[in-house]
């Protein structure tokens, strides 16, 4: 069996009952279901999926208590309009970009150590093409559960605080209508998806090297927990030791861009807009799924993986 799969991965396919190749495009789109489908067969996916509402009202009942010590003239103040941003700034370091990891691994390290694997690849598909479907199908659900956790924020947000017909933004120089909340809304949760689709290709690049899934947790979290403290210390050297390095470069943590790169992506400010601080987050981006992807993809396609 070793050997036969290790030929399948050198040959990229192999053929059909009755000598025929199925097209690139069907084998894809079976093998895409296929994914979509054991994704849905682990119990994260569904715990996650039942979870959000529970998520939504305790964050809900979180910002009901900060409201009380939080003036209403502040942006930090939660309104019905605001609270599904709120609720992703609360959300979106911790809980997705961890529901992210154990995906990941669940997908690629315990799939490929457990031999499953190995089982798809005596099909008709090559490791390239199980890699894309596997990062599609997850990108998919990724989105699904975005998607799902805005419909419940919007629905705690009208049922738990009270509106008001201007916001007031963090980064803005002008309070903003609550109509114009929608497009902002919406702005910040595609944002905030694509700094987890950015920090989903190190947590593959991790799953792909990882000789257990436990090993793979472990460094996933480590590099969550490193991300977290480089901005924090890169401050405190450069104002305690005097370096003078621009406080732009805080930014190459993913978590900081999340946590508070995305308002500022999306500020008015007239002070930021000079500084050009969002095409530098999406460029940093861009690299860390870039090169972190193009090294998973190569680690993964190797040959000598599935002998």
């Amino acid at each position: 069996m070793a050997g036969d799969a290790g030929a399948v991965a050198a040959n990229g396919r192999q053929p059909q009952s009755g000598g025929s190749f199925c097209g690139d495009d069907d084998l894809m789109i079976a093998l895409l279901h296929s994914e979509w489908e054991r994704l849905w067969k682990r119990k994260i996916a569904w715990i996650f999926l039942i979870a959000i509402p529970l998520i939504i009202l305790a964050t809900s009942k979180y910002y009901i208590g900060h409201n009380l010590v939080v003036p209403p003239g502040g942006p930090e103040h939660t309104t019905a309009e605001n609270f599904p941003v709120m609720a992703m700034i609360e959300q979106l370091i911790v809980v997705f970009n961890v529901l992210g990891l154990v995906l990941l691994t669940l997908s690629f390290t315990e799939e490929y150590r457990s031999g499953q694997l190995r089982m798809i690849m005596l099909r008709s598909y090559s490791s390239t093409q199980l890699f894309w479907a596997k990062w599609i199908a997850f990108a998919l659900l990724m989105a699904l559960f975005f998607i799902i956790y805005l419909l419940f924020a919007v629905m705690a947000g009208y049922a738990f605080f009270k509106s008001s017909p201007q916001q007031i933004l963090f980064y803005y120089d002008h309070t903003v209508p609550s109509g114009d909340m929608i497009l902002y809304t919406l702005r910040y949760y595609g944002m905030a998806y694509a700094t987890v689709m950015g920090t989903a290709s190190v947590f593959i690049a991790i799953g792909v090297i990882s000789r257990s899934s436990t090993a793979a947790i472990g460094l996933g979290m480590g590099y969550l927990l490193c991300s977290l403290a480089f901005p924090l210390i890169y401050e405190m050297s450069n104002r305690v030791l005097g370096l003078g390095l621009p406080g732009v470069l805080k930014y190459l943590s993913l978590t900081e861009i999340q946590f508070s790169g995305i308002a500022v992506m999306l500020s008015n400010a007239k002070a930021l807009q000079g500084l050009h601080l969002g095409l530098w987050m999406i460029c940093i981006l861009v690299v860390y799924a870039a090169v972190f992807m193009a090294a998973a993809r190569l680690i993964f396609t190797k040959s000598d993986r599935w002998i």
